[in-house]
């Protein structure tokens, strides 16, 4: 039988064989029937008594009930009354039954998590499952977010360590690791090798060294379309770096001329002169010799009139020769692709100059083509002063009545016929109204607004004083501009 020991409020637990378990025994009575084999109702190991059954509590701990008592794990004793709630009883005078006992005062109670005795132990599993399940919810939170930050260690601190070197560590002893600084122009000869170019931009400081550049060069495909030219490179660049900016035409420095429509041989001269920096007596050296600067035999030994109005582009290294025979070429070549035959190119240049000089309206170079023609035609002079100007070094303002009576032969005025050469170079599309000027009967033309270029044409000579007048008026009202009167023709 198991009595309570008011005293060390342990319950007693007596043997089978009938003898009484000393009072500081039952602890080591109820461990050892925890951990023997025997099943509950048994006799356990050396004749201990076996628990009657097991309460859970809310960890999930079994607790062994002997008679009524149930045990915690410090070995205190509980009435299972005082635990599991009891249904109301009423007695025989129909009061309720007394309250169930109470543990020892002083003594902890543990957290027994059931609620009776017929659904405790469902209770208590019911609960520690979702407990379980709880805190295996925020054991994976918690992995994730552990899991995150080692990711993030070994991506910011770790692989880095073992990732390629940069091309910086990679870069030969004889190289820049680039990119480069500053700048510096660098030339590029024609024909050059890809060693001469190396040699010329280890020379700039550009590259570290010519090996280091030729085998940048030899590695890339591309580099045999390097042209030459003067190129804006970097200092200190790595070598196959250098390779891909020659390689790019928008850093190639090209240098650029260009000769206005209606220029003069000596006004041209100073022109590109003064955009090349080559010096002006080069230039004069060179336009002595026309011939030798392409103007084609059959043609009057002189230059003007042959250099094409148009943009250039300079290479390193031309000339003054270089240059003046390229607009010369220019010419021959929009000569031939007109068709204009060989024998006519002379007299084309000079008309197509003093339709040039004389109008500046594409619409009015056809007319004055017309009646430049119409007037040879019939045997009258020209009567274009700007002919006698050039001939004579001077501007129209300048231009004296014995100038323009004498038999000088850029007279136009006493001179039948075009003037010796072209009075400058005329631009495509004077040659092309020289070419093919409309039809008409115009003998006479006058610029009547020396600031617009308006002139007006006539066929007869009355008319053409008419225009004159007109002309007369707007210098009244607005002044002579500081040039020679352009586009006049008369008699």
């Amino acid at each position: 039988m198991v009595r309570h020991d008011q005293t060390t409020g342990w319950p007693q637990v007596r043997r089978t064989d009938g003898s009484a378990a000393t009072p500081s025994e039952p602890t080591a009575q109820v461990d050892a029937g925890l951990s023997g084999s025997a099943q509950p109702g048994q006799g356990g190991p050396e004749g201990l008594v076996q628990p009657d059954g097991y309460i859970y509590d809310a960890e999930g701990y079994a607790h062994p009930v002997y008679g009524g008592f149930v045990y915690d794990a410090e070995g205190n004793a509980y009435p299972i009354e005082s635990l599991v709630p009891q249904p109301a009883a009423a007695g025989d005078d129909g009061a309720a039954a007394p309250a169930p006992t109470t543990p020892p005062a002083g003594v902890p109670v543990p957290d027994w998590g059931f609620e009776d005795a017929a659904g405790s132990r469902s209770l208590t599993r019911q609960a520690l499952k979702e407990r379980r399940r709880r805190r295996s919810s925020i054991a994976l939170v918690v992995s994730l977010v552990l899991v995150l930050v080692a990711g993030w260690f070994v991506y910011e601190r770790v692989l880095p360590m073992f990732a390629p070197d940069s091309p910086t560590v990679e870069v030969a002893s004889d190289d820049f690791p680039g990119p480069g600084s500053g700048s510096v122009e660098v030339v590029v000869e024609p024909g050059d090798t890809g060693a001469a170019i190396g040699r010329t931009l280890a020379d700039a400081g550009v590259v570290a060294s010519v090996e280091a550049f030729t085998r940048a060069y030899a590695a890339n495909p591309d580099a045999v379309a390097i042209q030459h030219g003067t190129y804006t490179m970097l200092l200190e660049m790595n070598a196959a770096e250098a390779v891909e900016r020659l390689l790019d035409r928008g850093n190639r420095v090209e240098l650029r001329v260009t000769i206005p429509e209606g220029y003069t041989v000596e006004q041209i001269l100073r022109v590109a002169s003064a955009r090349t920096q080559i010096p002006i007596e080069e230039f004069e050296a060179a336009a002595e010799d026309p011939r030798g600067l392409g103007v084609p035999k059959g043609n009057k030994k002189q230059l003007e009139g042959w250099l094409f109005p148009a943009t250039y582009t300079v290479e390193p290294g031309d000339t003054a020769e270089d240059i003046l025979g390229a607009m010369v070429a220019k010419t021959i070549k929009e000569l031939t692709r007109l068709d204009v035959p060989d024998d006519d190119w002379q007299d084309v240049l000079i008309k197509a100059s003093l339709v040039e000089r004389e109008v500046n309206r594409d619409a009015d170079r056809g007319k004055a083509a017309r009646a430049i023609e119409n007037r040879l035609d019939k045997g009258m002079t020209l009567g274009i002063d700007a002919t006698l100007a050039y001939g004579l070094g001077k501007s129209g303002l300048e231009l004296t009545k014995s100038d323009l009576e004498s038999d000088h032969p850029y007279n136009t005025r006493t001179q039948v016929g075009l003037p010796p050469t072209p009075i400058g170079s005329p631009g495509l599309a004077s040659i092309e109204a020289v070419l093919d000027p409309p039809e008409g009967a115009w003998e006479y033309w006058v610029t009547v607004n020396l600031l617009s270029g308006e002139t007006l044409f006539a066929e007869t000579y009355a008319e053409h004083l008419e225009n004159v007048a007109l002309l007369d008026k707007w210098i009244e009202e607005n002044g002579m501009p500081d040039s020679s009167r352009p586009g006049d023709a008369e008699e």
